[in-house]
């Protein structure tokens, strides 16, 4: 090859390596000085989130199944609603009739989802029911579908065989006692709703 040609490349690899690194001190210097501004800042009581954290703080997905004309089977709707409105920080709020393919879609990129739904089996109107869903199936008699074609239960089961499950899922069902066309919780549920809704505000950290 000519000599001149190699000298050349060499000037060039030399000045690109000299260019790498005065851009490898700048971000040196860039990350002392952001570090050197949360120390000042956490001085002082103020606490900034690293972009970590932000990213975790909207990952769970809060998601009310139901419908909305079938009087009780509205009740995770009506949860999902009132914590919209509260506005819980972090929290991504989805409401659903209960397809299996919809829930899916909601829960997706979230590592932890909540949902809540209206149930009816033979328990007590108002009664909250709580699982945490692990290697066990939702019990079929609780979360058998109401109102809905396909329910909760069989979204699990999909979510799981699909690999699409978050890596914590509660679920909520809340009984119901009218489940007959028209618009309105019956009285128990309500009261059930009001109670869940202050306890997820505060388990989510709203103020």
């Amino acid at each position: 090859m000519d000599p001149a040609f190699l000298h050349d490349e060499r000037l060039y690899l030399q000045h690109g390596r000299a260019e790498l690194h005065v851009m490898e001190r700048h971000r040196d210097h860039l990350v002392q000085d952001i570090e050197h501004a949360r120390e000042l800042a956490d001085r002082i009581g103020i606490h900034v989130p690293l972009e970590a954290e932000r990213a975790e703080r909207k990952r769970l997905a809060l998601i009310g199944v139901g419908n909305q004309f079938r009087r009780d089977d509205a009740a995770g709707l009506e949860v999902a609603r009132r914590l919209r409105q509260a506005d819980p920080p972090g929290v991504m709020i989805a409401e659903q009739e209960g397809e299996p393919a919809s829930l899916l879609e909601a829960w997706s990129g979230a590592d932890e989802a909540l949902v809540i739904d209206g149930v009816s089996s033979d328990a007590k109107p108002g009664t909250l029911h709580r699982f945490e869903v692990g290697k066990d199936p939702l019990p079929a008699e609780l979360f058998r579908p109401s109102t809905h074609a396909l329910g909760i239960a069989e979204a699990v089961e999909l979510a799981r065989e699909l690999g699409r499950l978050p890596r914590r899922l509660a679920v909520y069902g809340i009984e119901g006692r009218e489940f007959s066309s028209g618009e309105g919780l019956s009285k128990p549920v309500q009261l059930t709703v009001d109670r869940l809704v202050a306890e997820l505000y505060e388990e989510l950290g709203g103020t």
